[in-house]
């Protein structure tokens, strides 16, 4: 069944307008956006592809703040993407409604990050992004459409 979820940066901009933390679950998607080389058995033509996505470690992260922090709210959200990129399968990207720099927000990142902010696992690895940075790539993705239209 089609799901309708907003993407990140409408999430932000629209919804929560402030400094979001969020977490993604596909290695081919990390790897692009961290800029990290892709290995032989990787196939980044396929980087937005759900088969990359490890919904195992998705479930364990749902659980895991479901133990932890059940009242932080959860939203499962699209991934921010390219404005060439009309669809893209869902990632299993969830945004977390938790203050920045808050005990809580520390120690999430800790549970999933190296002391140097780097991930621990490329199945499972947190962002951050400001509503201006959000309405930075609404802006270019609205413009892009404009664009085409003409």
């Amino acid at each position: 069944m089609a799901q309708l979820f907003k993407t990140i940066e409408e999430h932000i901009a629209h919804d929560r307008k402030q400094t979001t933390l969020f977490v993604n679950f596909s290695h081919t998607y990390n790897k692009t956006r961290l800029g990290i080389v892709f290995e032989k058995n990787d196939n980044p033509f396929f980087w937005l592809n759900k088969e990359n996505v490890n919904w195992e470690k998705r479930e364990e992260f749902q659980a895991y703040m479901a133990n932890n922090y059940p009242n932080i709210t959860l939203t499962d959200v699209f991934d921010s993407v390219p404005p060439e990129y009309e669809v893209w399968s869902f990632l299993g990207t969830i945004a977390l409604d938790v203050e920045v720099d808050s005990p809580e927000y520390n120690t999430i990142c800790n549970a999933y990050e190296n002391a140097d902010g780097s991930p621990k696992s490329l199945d499972t690895v947190m962002y951050i992004m400001t509503p201006e940075e959000a309405e930075i790539l609404l802006s270019k993705k609205s413009s892009d459409e404009d664009q085409e239209s003409l």
